[in-house]
């Protein structure tokens, strides 16, 4: 527990500013690397299952030759300090996306994520997507939480955890927030 004179002295939390959320335009798709590149060492590693270097954010960033992602942003301020993408893949049916969270260190356990997360389920019902996945590490426990929260289902592969939602089974509605009961 901090000690009140500690407290004093700690940089403030800007959690008091509320965020704005809302989907990126392809022209601001930019923002994504800037945000990317200030996840910690620990956070980019929990977003692309393994260390991830300036170089490969910025080739991952421009998005070469793959169809144009959906990127929902949580804005604190001008700055974007979370986002969820769906990305698309020639390879996979046109009604699947992967999905994808990252929050800034400084921005997580404070709903976030759980907002992002409603957003993208959203988007993609908007957008005709049936299926989601999500892969993470195992050891990603606040990823774990969040899709179980939603409805994924589970399998497991060596050092990949990946979480299937199935849009067009879900009888919930987003604004409640969770298809789990509570």
């Amino acid at each position: 527990m901090t000690k009140p004179l500690e407290s004093a002295f700690l940089p403030p939390r800007q959690a008091f500013l509320t965020p704005i959320f809302r989907e990126l335009r392809p022209s601001e798709h930019e923002l994504l690397q800037g945000h990317l590149l200030r996840l910690s060492s620990e956070s980019r590693v929990k977003r692309f299952c393994s260390p991830f270097s300036v170089q490969l954010i910025e080739k991952y960033c421009r998005n070469d030759g793959q169809p144009m992602p959906i990127i929902v942003g949580a804005f604190i301020g001008d700055t974007l300090r979370g986002v969820v993408e769906l990305r698309f893949d020639r390879s996979r049916p046109r009604n699947t996306a992967e999905l994808a969270i990252s929050v800034e260190d400084d921005w997580q356990d404070i709903g976030v994520g759980t907002r992002l997360m409603e957003m993208a389920l959203r988007c993609a019902r908007d957008n005709g997507i049936a299926r989601l996945e999500v892969n993470f590490l195992p050891l990603n426990t606040a990823m774990r939480r969040l899709a179980w929260k939603f409805g994924a289902n589970f399998s497991h592969q060596t050092g990949l955890t990946k979480g299937l939602f199935s849009l067009s089974d879900m009888d919930y509605a987003v604004d409640a927030g969770s298809k789990r009961p509570q």
